[in-house]
């Protein structure tokens, strides 16, 4: 059974800008993103728990992240009432925690 999923508007945001900077430099590198993130979130759906919390999180919802295989990017989620939500996708060079707010 599929857990059902939805993203916060911020993350679905950074995602297409993501893509498109990708696309930009070469044609079909944004397509192997979204791969990469599908990818990514299918096996954090299939093994929600094989994240570790955030480093220094103590609080609910638990907040987890998943490193994308190939791109410096992290997929940050959260189980919320049997609902997988992707809260950032979250650049490495950015600054850590910076979508506490969507929370």
């Amino acid at each position: 059974m599929s857990l059902p999923q939805r993203e916060h508007p911020e993350a679905a945001a950074e995602l297409d800008s993501a893509v498109a900077w990708y696309e930009a430099r070469e044609p079909g590198l944004g397509v192997s993103l979204i791969d990469s993130v599908a990818t990514a979130r299918q096996n954090i759906e299939a093994y929600l728990d094989a994240w570790p919390p955030f480093p220094g999180w103590d609080r609910e919802p638990i907040v987890r992240s998943k490193r994308l295989d190939v791109f410096p990017y992290r997929v940050v989620y959260i189980v919320d009432a049997d609902e997988l939500v992707i809260v950032a996708y979250a650049h490495e060079s950015r600054s850590p925690g910076y979508w506490v707010n969507r929370l």
